[in-house]
């Protein structure tokens, strides 16, 4: 911006220490901000300092194009804006939490207003493949796989697999008739 040394007639003092001057309230501002609401933690691990300075930072510039693009509902509380934000950024974790049925009461109860409705899942998301040790190999091979058998429902690794997928035991028993 500033290519050359030109001084400022009026206080005879670098134009670029001027332009610099003039600027400085909204660095001000803007650390002011990243101090009120950090998620900054203590740690001696520099990456993750730049990582929790780098949030705070996009969590002010957030609030900024937000407020620009809704201007009649416009944040004015910077910890409003923020608690939205951040519920909003873990609400797929939560809809993903909320399904498992093994948690403990309280926990149960807290994720109960992010469960998705039955038709909603269904339709959303494939399901989800359930990983099993081979019924034939055991824990000589140790492989786990997520293929079944169609007849005992058992876990076949590819090895012990024939075209439709059947446990060696199953095979043997003749339970199958049809082919894929």
């Amino acid at each position: 911006m500033h290519d050359d040394y030109a001084i400022n007639p009026e206080t005879k003092k670098p134009e670029i220490s001027m332009d610099c001057n003039s600027n400085k309230g909204g660095v001000d501002t803007g650390d002011k901000m990243c101090s009120t609401y950090s998620v900054s933690r203590r740690t001696r691990r520099w990456p993750l300092a730049i990582f929790f300075q780098l949030l705070n930072i996009a969590g002010i510039k957030s609030q900024i194009l937000y407020n620009a693009k809704h201007i009649n509902e416009a944040q004015k509380f910077r910890r409003l804006f923020l608690k939205e934000l951040s519920i909003s950024l873990m609400k797929p974790h939560l809809e993903e939490r909320a399904e498992i049925k093994t948690l403990p009461p309280d926990i149960r109860l807290f994720l109960s207003r992010y469960k998705r409705p039955q038709k909603e899942r269904l339709e959303d998301e494939p399901p989800a493949k359930i990983r099993g040790r081979c019924f034939s190999c055991r824990r000589q091979k140790n492989r786990v796989t997520t293929m079944k058998c169609h007849v005992c429902n058992s876990s076949v690794c590819k090895e012990q697999a024939n075209t439709v997928i059947t446990c060696p035991e199953c095979n043997n028993n003749g339970d199958i008739t049809e082919e894929i």
